[in-house]
């Protein structure tokens, strides 16, 4: 199992995606999580791996997204007296499971380190390759007749300016610095592709003059109103060490800050709230328990109960019961 989950945790770090990892840090029999079970819990809801069945895995997966969303750790417990007490990284749930164990899981972001793709040889242009390098970014350099001397701190150097050679990445950057050479061609280019980051190097003057262009080439006005023109924190910067520190800054504040809701022109990630319901398959192979408002798979519910001509899920038979009990309760502010 651990060498599974090392290959898929290899696999979505290629893919550039964030994702959780959940382990079962403490544990009262009986329950069906061990300590030291581990799960990967991807922005889909999908979880590959074992922390447990039953209501712990619906309640990994509600909070796993949380954690992917705002990319902090957070420590879960589920007993069966359950309690109240929540922080920021820390939440309380009753086990209601017939089990009625106790399980402590500990679910931490994954956010893999991202990707700058630098357009042209300037002087900038080779500065931001050096510093994001020695920043740990994956960097990629383009511009005409451009090699590996050029860009000797590059992990990918090509001699064309062509996207399709960068594999598609939520946590991607592309800085057009191109300085005069094929500058208007550079930029939209950089635009027709689907990343949500994309800055170009230039006066005020000259990014105005730019946008007037990528108007009359078709780009539409939003994808135009996300280019980031003049790019960089206004430091006063004048060298070019300078100015691509401004630049590097500036992405990093975007990465460090973003949330995964955050739209952008390719759709941005799901915020953990509406992730269930936006997701087709994870709304298709899951039900929101009415009673915990947790996950439920549809496939392997512990309960199904026909209310009103329609089935209700559960994952355990406190939640049966207590639906039972007073279904409108549960039911009237909708699932």
């Amino acid at each position: 199992m651990f060498n599974e989950l090392s290959l898929q945790i290899e696999k979505h770090l290629a893919l550039g995606s964030d994702f959780a990892m959940a382990q079962v840090i403490d544990r009262i029999a009986p329950s069906s999580g061990k300590v030291g079970d581990k799960a990967l819990i991807l922005d889909t809801g999908e979880l590959i791996g074992w922390i447990g069945g039953g209501c712990v895995r619906g309640i990994v997966i509600k909070e796993a997204l949380e954690v992917i969303k705002n990319k902090r750790y957070r420590r879960v417990r589920i007993s069966p007296e359950g309690g109240t007490r929540e922080t920021e990284n820390y939440k309380e749930y009753v086990m209601s499971c017939q089990s009625r164990g106790t399980l402590e899981v500990l679910i931490e972001p994954v956010v893999p380190q991202p990707e700058l793709v630098v357009v042209g040889r300037s002087n900038i242009a080779r500065k931001l390759v050096a510093m994001a390098a020695a920043a740990d970014f994956k960097v990629t350099a383009m511009a005409l007749d451009a090699d590996s001397q050029t860009f000797p701190t590059a992990n990918e150097v090509f001699d064309v300016v062509d996207f399709n050679t960068i594999k598609k990445n939520p946590n991607a950057y592309i800085v057009v610095t191109t300085q005069g050479e094929d500058d208007e061609l550079s930029v939209k280019k950089a635009l027709e592709t689907q990343m949500p980051y994309v800055g170009f190097v230039a006066s005020a003057k000259k990014s105005d003059d730019i946008k007037t262009y990528l108007k009359g080439e078709g780009i539409s006005q939003e994808r135009i109103a996300q280019l980031k023109s003049p790019v960089g924190i206004d430091i006063n910067a004048k060298l070019a060490s300078e100015v691509s520190i401004s630049i590097l800054a500036e992405i990093i504040e975007h990465f460090r800050n973003k949330k995964s809701g955050d739209a952008s022109c390719c759709g941005g990630h799901k915020t953990a709230d509406t992730a269930l319901e936006a997701n087709n398959k994870f709304a298709e192979d899951y039900y929101i328990n009415p009673v915990c408002k947790v996950p439920v798979s549809k496939t392997n519910p512990k309960h199904i109960v026909t209310h009103n001509g329609e089935n209700v899920y559960f994952c355990c038979d406190g939640c049966k019961v207590s639906f039972e009990a007073a279904p409108e309760k549960y039911l009237s502010t909708g699932n």
